[in-house]
Protein backbone atom coordinates (compact mmCIF):
# COMPACT_ATOMS: atom_id res chain seq x y z
CA UNK A 1 0.00 0.00 0.00
CA UNK A 2 0.83 3.48 -0.59
CA UNK A 3 1.55 6.37 2.17
CA UNK A 4 -1.67 7.81 0.94
CA UNK A 5 -3.61 4.56 1.14
CA UNK A 6 -2.45 4.34 4.93
CA UNK A 7 -3.70 7.77 5.65
CA UNK A 8 -6.96 7.59 4.11
CA UNK A 9 -6.89 4.15 6.89
CA UNK A 10 -6.16 6.00 9.33
CA UNK A 11 -8.66 8.73 8.63
CA UNK A 12 -11.29 6.20 8.25
CA UNK A 13 -10.19 4.13 11.75
CA UNK A 14 -10.12 7.93 13.79
CA UNK A 15 -13.30 8.54 12.20
CA UNK A 16 -15.19 5.81 14.44
CA UNK A 17 -17.64 5.04 11.63
CA UNK A 18 -18.21 2.13 9.90
CA UNK A 19 -16.91 1.36 6.05
CA UNK A 20 -20.02 2.32 4.74
CA UNK A 21 -20.94 5.44 7.00
CA UNK A 22 -17.50 6.65 6.37
CA UNK A 23 -18.02 6.18 2.40
CA UNK A 24 -21.08 7.99 2.77
CA UNK A 25 -19.26 11.01 4.47
CA UNK A 26 -17.14 11.34 1.82
CA UNK A 27 -19.81 10.65 -1.48
CA UNK A 28 -18.10 7.29 -2.20
CA UNK A 29 -20.10 3.90 -2.62
CA UNK A 30 -18.71 1.42 -0.01
CA UNK A 31 -17.03 -0.36 -3.42
CA UNK A 32 -14.93 2.32 -4.43
CA UNK A 33 -13.90 3.06 -0.44
CA UNK A 34 -12.88 -0.76 -0.62
CA UNK A 35 -10.60 -0.40 -3.74
CA UNK A 36 -9.53 2.86 -2.39
CA UNK A 37 -8.20 1.41 1.23
CA UNK A 38 -6.89 -1.60 -0.01
CA UNK A 39 -4.36 0.08 -2.49
CA UNK A 40 -6.35 -0.77 -5.71
CA UNK A 41 -7.11 2.39 -6.97
CA UNK A 42 -5.40 6.31 -6.31
CA UNK A 43 -7.08 8.33 -4.64
CA UNK A 44 -9.15 10.88 -6.83
CA UNK A 45 -7.66 14.65 -6.36
CA UNK A 46 -11.48 16.01 -5.60
CA UNK A 47 -11.64 13.59 -2.60
CA UNK A 48 -8.68 15.84 -0.93
CA UNK A 49 -10.97 18.63 -0.10
CA UNK A 50 -13.61 16.29 1.17
CA UNK A 51 -11.13 14.82 3.75
CA UNK A 52 -10.26 18.49 4.47
CA UNK A 53 -13.77 19.49 4.81
CA UNK A 54 -15.58 16.82 6.61
CA UNK A 55 -12.29 15.94 8.85
CA UNK A 56 -10.25 18.86 9.03
CA UNK A 57 -7.44 16.80 7.57
CA UNK A 58 -4.09 18.94 6.60
CA UNK A 59 -3.79 18.20 2.94
CA UNK A 60 0.00 18.43 3.05
CA UNK A 61 0.57 15.60 5.92
CA UNK A 62 -2.09 13.78 3.92
CA UNK A 63 0.20 13.76 0.54
CA UNK A 64 3.73 13.46 2.46
CA UNK A 65 2.93 12.31 5.76
CA UNK A 66 4.90 15.53 7.41
CA UNK A 67 3.27 17.32 9.83
CA UNK A 68 0.19 17.11 11.88
CA UNK A 69 -2.92 14.93 11.15
CA UNK A 70 -5.10 17.51 11.41
CA UNK A 71 -4.27 21.58 10.87
CA UNK A 72 -2.81 23.66 13.85
CA UNK A 73 -1.08 27.07 14.26
CA UNK A 74 2.06 25.85 12.70
CA UNK A 75 0.56 25.97 9.42
CA UNK A 76 -0.52 28.52 6.88
CA UNK A 77 -2.99 28.22 4.05
CA UNK A 78 -2.13 28.65 0.65
CA UNK A 79 -4.57 29.19 -2.13
CA UNK A 80 -4.40 26.12 -4.23
CA UNK A 81 -5.56 25.91 -8.26
CA UNK A 82 -8.24 23.12 -9.28
CA UNK A 83 -6.28 23.19 -12.39
CA UNK A 84 -3.06 20.83 -13.44
CA UNK A 85 0.16 22.63 -14.92
CA UNK A 86 1.60 20.32 -17.25
CA UNK A 87 5.26 19.37 -16.91
CA UNK A 88 5.24 18.08 -20.36
CA UNK A 89 3.00 18.71 -23.91
CA UNK A 90 0.71 21.28 -22.30
CA UNK A 91 -2.84 21.35 -21.20
CA UNK A 92 -5.61 24.00 -21.51
CA UNK A 93 -5.91 26.57 -19.27
CA UNK A 94 -9.01 27.75 -17.38
CA UNK A 95 -9.73 31.52 -17.41
CA UNK A 96 -11.77 30.92 -14.25
CA UNK A 97 -10.71 27.94 -12.31
CA UNK A 98 -11.68 27.27 -8.74
CA UNK A 99 -9.34 27.78 -5.80
CA UNK A 100 -9.85 26.19 -2.39
CA UNK A 101 -6.92 26.54 0.77
CA UNK A 102 -4.67 23.98 1.81
CA UNK A 103 -2.48 23.32 4.82
CA UNK A 104 1.36 24.09 4.57
CA UNK A 105 3.73 24.22 7.20
CA UNK A 106 4.93 27.98 7.74
CA UNK A 107 8.47 26.67 7.69
CA UNK A 108 8.21 25.22 4.34
CA UNK A 109 7.46 28.82 2.82
CA UNK A 110 9.00 31.33 4.75
CA UNK A 111 9.81 34.21 4.36
CA UNK A 112 7.07 35.09 1.98
CA UNK A 113 3.68 35.39 3.04
CA UNK A 114 0.98 32.74 2.37
CA UNK A 115 -1.43 35.26 1.08
CA UNK A 116 0.98 36.57 -1.93
CA UNK A 117 1.12 32.66 -3.10
CA UNK A 118 -1.18 30.26 -5.06
CA UNK A 119 -0.10 27.03 -5.77
CA UNK A 120 -1.29 24.44 -8.60
CA UNK A 121 -1.23 20.49 -9.64
CA UNK A 122 1.27 19.06 -11.67
CA UNK A 123 0.49 16.72 -14.30
CA UNK A 124 3.38 14.88 -16.39
CA UNK A 125 6.77 13.80 -16.16
CA UNK A 126 9.06 17.00 -18.06
CA UNK A 127 10.50 17.99 -15.14
CA UNK A 128 11.70 15.45 -12.98
CA UNK A 129 15.17 16.29 -13.11
CA UNK A 130 14.39 19.22 -11.18
CA UNK A 131 12.61 16.61 -8.89
CA UNK A 132 9.11 18.06 -10.05
CA UNK A 133 7.08 14.68 -10.11
CA UNK A 134 3.23 14.11 -12.13
CA UNK A 135 0.77 14.63 -9.14
CA UNK A 136 2.88 16.95 -7.22
CA UNK A 137 1.84 20.74 -6.14
CA UNK A 138 3.84 23.40 -6.70
CA UNK A 139 3.79 26.62 -5.07
CA UNK A 140 4.54 30.09 -7.01
CA UNK A 141 4.68 33.58 -6.52
CA UNK A 142 2.47 35.26 -8.97
CA UNK A 143 4.63 38.74 -8.60
CA UNK A 144 7.75 37.25 -9.42
CA UNK A 145 8.53 37.07 -12.82
CA UNK A 146 11.94 38.08 -13.65
CA UNK A 147 15.20 36.38 -13.84
CA UNK A 148 15.78 32.88 -15.12
CA UNK A 149 14.11 30.14 -13.04
CA UNK A 150 11.53 27.30 -12.92
CA UNK A 151 8.02 28.98 -13.61
CA UNK A 152 4.54 28.19 -14.08
CA UNK A 153 3.64 29.54 -17.32
CA UNK A 154 0.62 30.31 -19.24
CA UNK A 155 1.47 29.38 -23.48
CA UNK A 156 -2.08 30.34 -25.74
CA UNK A 157 -4.67 27.75 -23.88
CA UNK A 158 -1.84 25.35 -22.22
CA UNK A 159 -0.75 26.01 -18.58
CA UNK A 160 3.16 24.70 -18.08
CA UNK A 161 5.38 24.02 -15.49
CA UNK A 162 9.36 24.45 -16.96
CA UNK A 163 12.89 26.36 -17.09
CA UNK A 164 12.51 29.91 -18.32
CA UNK A 165 15.87 31.09 -19.47
CA UNK A 166 14.78 35.73 -20.64
CA UNK A 167 17.66 36.76 -23.24
CA UNK A 168 17.16 40.44 -23.32
CA UNK A 169 19.36 40.98 -25.72
CA UNK A 170 17.69 38.50 -28.71
CA UNK A 171 14.34 39.06 -27.04
CA UNK A 172 13.60 35.57 -26.88
CA UNK A 173 12.10 33.18 -23.74
CA UNK A 174 13.23 29.66 -23.99
CA UNK A 175 11.12 26.73 -22.43
CA UNK A 176 13.52 24.60 -20.89
CA UNK A 177 12.46 20.79 -19.69
CA UNK A 178 14.35 18.88 -17.70
CA UNK A 179 13.93 15.57 -19.59
CA UNK A 180 15.77 14.89 -22.62
CA UNK A 181 12.41 13.12 -23.63
CA UNK A 182 11.79 17.47 -24.49
CA UNK A 183 13.23 19.48 -26.65
CA UNK A 184 13.89 23.28 -25.59
CA UNK A 185 10.89 25.82 -27.11
CA UNK A 186 11.89 29.34 -28.09
CA UNK A 187 9.89 31.81 -28.55
CA UNK A 188 10.07 35.49 -29.97
CA UNK A 189 8.47 38.38 -31.87
CA UNK A 190 4.95 37.85 -32.13
CA UNK A 191 5.37 35.15 -30.53
CA UNK A 192 5.53 36.21 -27.52
CA UNK A 193 2.28 37.46 -27.20
CA UNK A 194 1.11 33.82 -26.76
CA UNK A 195 3.21 33.79 -22.99
CA UNK A 196 1.88 35.12 -20.02
CA UNK A 197 4.26 34.34 -16.56
CA UNK A 198 2.29 33.55 -14.05
CA UNK A 199 4.77 33.48 -11.15
CA UNK A 200 8.29 31.42 -9.96
CA UNK A 201 8.20 28.62 -8.28
CA UNK A 202 9.13 28.29 -5.23
CA UNK A 203 8.75 25.29 -3.77
CA UNK A 204 6.86 21.86 -4.08
CA UNK A 205 5.09 19.31 -1.87
CA UNK A 206 5.98 15.75 -3.59
CA UNK A 207 3.57 13.08 -3.33
CA UNK A 208 4.79 9.89 -1.16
Amino acid sequence: MTGETERFNLIREKSGLSKKDFADSLGLSLSMSYQISSGRIKLPRELYERLTSVYNVNLHWFLTGIGSFNNDPDTVEVELLDQEAAAGRGREAEDYTEKRAFQVPRSFIAPYKPEKLLAVYVAGDSMIDEKINDGDIAIFHPQQKEGNGIYVVSVSNSLLVKRIDFDTKKKTITLISANPDYKPRRYTGDELKDIRIAGRVLACIHRV
